[in-house]
């Protein structure tokens, strides 16, 4: 009994279908601000959580409205810890938008100071936080493609039990990338190492 109302397409099908068609828009139609977009005047705590968590949205769930990615208290806490550049008198430029934004959409596969410390070493003299920023946004807008792709998919499907084998691909996909991340990441240890430990200094005026 139990299975035969699992391949039916109940009401509760459609509805999730439908939301699942919408938020494949969302993700096609999303694309995080490019550096010279980024605001280029200097933010307050209250207005760069406004800000970072709009653009970080559709990296929600979407059944949870009052979800934040990002509060003022893991803001103060990267920055005591040393994982961003610290503010000048409170106040938070292009700089600290961009480090907040990567840290934040890559710390539900890293952690913290991985993330933190992947940044780090990606920026270089030769290779400014503007570049990075504008490399990792761009990854990030073509793998939400492919993302679109997937979820348009359920147009086609003829059961909820279809819907959600389409749910098993994604995480065993999912599985697989961080896995491959992980190795990755794990290749360049010692590099990560050395500047992990290290904090950002303060700026000056």
């Amino acid at each position: 009994m139990g299975i035969a109302v699992i391949m039916e397409k109940t009401s509760d099908f459609y509805a999730d279908a439908e939301r699942l068609r919408e938020f494949a828009r969302e993700y096609r139609d999303f694309e995080a601000t490019s550096w010279d977009s980024l605001p280029d005047i200097e933010l307050y705590m209250e207005q760069i959580t406004g800000y970072l968590n709009r653009q970080l949205r559709v990296q929600t769930r979407q059944d949870r409205e009052d979800s934040q990615v990002l509060t003022s208290s893991m803001i103060n806490n990267y920055v005591k810890s040393g994982l961003i550049t610290r503010p000048i008198q409170k106040r938070y430029d292009r700089e600290q938008l961009a480090q907040l934004y990567m840290l934040c959409s890559m710390k539900q596969i890293l952690n913290i100071p991985d993330a933190a410390a992947l940044i780090r070493y990606l920026t270089s003299k030769e290779h400014p936080i503007s570049e990075v920023y504008d490399a990792f946004v761009s990854d990030q807008h073509d793998i939400n493609e492919g993302v679109a792709d997937v979820l348009e998919q359920v147009g086609g499907v003829k059961s909820e039990y279809d819907l959600l084998k389409i749910a098993v691909g994604l995480v065993l996909n999912a599985a697989a990338e961080r896995l491959t991340a992980e190795l990755f990441i794990g290749r360049f240890k010692v590099a990560l190492l050395n500047v992990k430990h290290l904090s950002y200094k303060r700026k000056t005026v």
